[in-house]
């Protein structure tokens, strides 16, 4: 039976300026396009999660605005639950400036917004026992997002941790983590596999772009290759693979099967542009024969 996923995250308004070279320090540069999606790493996780066929809520808040307005629609028309999404007044929706390059790669800066107003009172064990597998990133407040993490660990749920912006961890909250998904720079920052794993960490599933995956344990060491696409929009590609990857934990997949169909996820939604647009359904995945 597929379980329950809870999303603890944050919900953006992402405004995307394309270039054929990032900007130099001191440097104006004329852009080629400019865009709007809807995103946000809690967004874009339970998007992929819903448009996979999974049962996903998300808790995040928005503010009282227009952007905020849109923002739940795309959500609740991705089939995410929403009736957890706080509203939060006299502030701005969060925000996230993405520059594009002519390769497909990104630059975000983010403005939290009403995604730094979640407090510790907004998740409790009661509200936790719903849920089976709880996902969590770093693009709210740090405090708030190592509370959700040692109440699910009491609870015996699992803990998914997308280390992303990074900061270093302390021991307490990774040992609350069963599985934790960075990219290279993200996993030295958190302070290192040897330091991870020694936390209590089961499982890191190290997101090398191009170049695939790694599934490291303290026993294993295992490669993944990436599908080779043509890139349009790396944008959402991470949290694309992190919501397939999740999924199929949830139906009780081994870990190399989950991260197979996880490759497979992000290699299509790299082939077309935008954040939670970008994510393929299921259906679609089977459509053109990525299974």
């Amino acid at each position: 039976m597929q379980k329950q996923i809870l999303v603890v995250g944050s919900i953006n308004k992402d405004l995307v300026l394309r270039v054929d070279d990032f900007p130099l320090e001191g440097q104006t540069i004329l852009a080629k396009s400019f865009e709007s999606s809807n995103g946000g790493k809690g967004a874009n996780q339970a998007s992929a999660i819903a448009k996979l066929g999974g049962n996903v809520s998300l808790l995040g808040a928005l503010g009282n605005d227009v952007f905020g307005t849109e923002l739940l629609e795309s959500l609740k028309s991705s089939g995410v639950d929403t009736t957890h999404i706080l509203i939060k007044e006299n502030i701005s929706s969060g925000i996230a400036v993405i520059t594009l390059d002519k390769n497909g790669a990104n630059h975000i800066m983010v403005s939290a917004g009403a995604n730094a107003l979640l407090t510790n009172d907004d998740v409790t064990e009661d509200f936790l026992n719903q849920f089976d597998i709880v996902i969590i990133q770093l693009e709210i407040p740090l405090h708030f997002a190592k509370h959700v993490a040692m109440l699910a660990r009491k609870l015996d749920k699992t803990v998914i941790l997308n280390p992303s912006p990074a900061v270093r961890l302390d021991e307490d909250f990774l040992g609350c983590v069963n599985i934790l998904v960075p990219n290279e720079t993200e996993i030295e920052i958190v302070g290192g596999i040897d330091y991870v794993l020694g936390c209590g960490v089961e499982h890191i599933v190290l997101t090398l772009g191009s170049k695939g995956c790694e599934l490291i344990s303290k026993d294993t060491r295992e490669h993944f290759d990436a599908h080779k696409v043509k890139v349009v929009d790396t944008t959402a590609a991470g949290d694309s693979f992190l919501g397939a990857l999740a999924i199929r934990i949830s139906y009780g997949e081994r870990m190399q099967r989950a991260i197979d169909f996880a490759n497979r996820v992000a290699a299509m939604s790299v082939t077309r542009k935008g954040a939670i647009s970008s994510i393929p359904s299921y259906d679609e995945i089977l459509r053109f024969g990525l299974l």
